[in-house]
């Protein structure tokens, strides 16, 4: 009686421990399944992250052109008003 018990507690062990061998398999397999998934999370952050930035540097740009146009227009309008002003003393 105590053979057949010990032979039980060494079968269940065994089958215990091969459980826990495919579920620790099971656990890296996901593991492994969830680090690439993050890691293409974390290229994509950083893609639409590097996209916001050219669109805030693109913002910045039109509004530095923008200003060089308006000085510039500003400079032709005094040029034809000046010469405008000049015709009528001529």
């Amino acid at each position: 009686m105590f053979y057949c018990y010990r032979y039980y507690s060494v079968a269940q062990a065994y089958l215990n421990q091969k459980k826990l061998d495919a579920e620790a398999k099971q656990l890296q397999h996901s593991a492994t399944n969830f680090a690439k998934q993050t890691q293409l999370w974390l290229n994509l952050v950083e893609s639409f992250s590097s996209s916001l930035k050219e669109i805030g540097d693109a913002e910045n740009w039109a509004r530095s052109i923008e200003g060089d146009m308006r000085t510039i227009a500003t400079a032709l309008e005094y040029s034809y008003k000046g010469i405008k002003l000049m015709k009528c003393y001529v």
